[in-house]
């Protein structure tokens, strides 16, 4: 999908904001309630692994199944040209990843996104949903840098879901528990 395409007869697809290993997510307009929306797209590669498509839509599912002001918005879930997608609120602003590249932050600040971060997760425990890739580049703050959000459930592990096996290494090395 290239350009600005109709998703579903209702979602603009516009530029790329980033590319993962499951999935890449674009800017979009949502024309029914005329407002921005970020859409994630399966990656074209994977459309065709059932075992790729069950954990993108327990992603969907599970970040939908959320709610707290520091954890990224599900609007809605589909397919389109059997191209599975799922359309999120849109955050203008950078990651914290960016945020780290430009120099070390104050310790004040520091314990304030924690607390906002791991006041996300712990309403995603309660809720037994364990997001497995807490990462700079997953948690995305606002132009101001006063709103953070937690984002990418994509690997998340959630009841009764059995998306690993033995053997097998989810989520990003560097961020990853010894």
């Amino acid at each position: 999908m290239d350009g600005r395409e109709l998703l579903a007869g209702r979602y603009e697809l516009r530029g790329v904001l980033g590319r993962g290993g499951m999935a890449e997510v674009r800017d979009g307009w949502d024309t029914r309630l005329d407002r921005a929306v970020a859409i994630k797209l399966l990656h074209p590669t994977l459309i065709d692994q059932p075992d790729q498509r069950r954990r993108f839509d327990d992603e969907a599912r599970a970040a939908a199944g959320l709610t707290h002001p520091n954890i990224v918005a599900v609007h809605d879930r589909g397919e389109h040209d059997g191209v599975p997608f799922i359309v999120m609120e849109r955050l203008p602003g950078n990651t914290l990843a960016d945020v780290i590249a430009r120099g070390p932050l104050p310790p004040a600040r520091v314990h304030a996104l924690l607390d906002e971060v791991l006041g996300a997760l712990t309403v995603a425990h309660r809720a037994g949903v364990l997001h497995r890739d807490i990462k700079p580049g997953n948690i995305l703050l606002s132009p101001d840098g006063h709103t953070v959000k937690v984002a990418d459930f994509g690997i998340a592990k959630t009841p009764g879901s059995a998306q690993t096996t033995n053997g097998q290494i989810i989520g990003t090395m560097a961020y990853m528990s010894p």
